[in-house]
């Protein structure tokens, strides 16, 4: 927790967070970044090139941060056939429990 002086006005917390839309859209956006990666790390192995998961991320969200959800959601039905934010929402399921396992393979 931040210390406030007396002379800072406080903000509630519920004021400090962002809205469900935002949400819903950063969702879509990290699903999106997560495919992409997959797709383009997995052309990388195939022509024994590296591929860097942080220029990735850097680069899609300068990219991308500022895109509409409609326009979001039109990249996943049209990549990856998510057809809508259901199919999104699984998908995200998905990555998580993969991650989950690499992590607990890893240690």
């Amino acid at each position: 927790m931040t210390q406030m002086t007396r002379n800072q006005e406080q903000t509630k917390a519920l004021d400090q967070v962002i809205g469900y839309q935002d949400k819903v859209r950063l969702m879509v956006l990290e699903v999106l970044r997560e495919e992409s990666g997959r797709e383009l790390a997995a052309q990388a192995r195939f022509n024994q090139q590296e591929f860097d998961w942080n220029e990735h991320n850097i680069q899609f969200r300068q990219d991308y941060s500022e895109t509409l959800i409609n326009e979001l959601l039109a990249y996943a039905k049209r990549l990856y056939g998510l057809k809508d934010l259901d199919a999104v929402r699984e998908r995200r399921k998905a990555h998580k429990q993969q991650r989950t396992a690499r992590w607990a393979e890893a240690s």
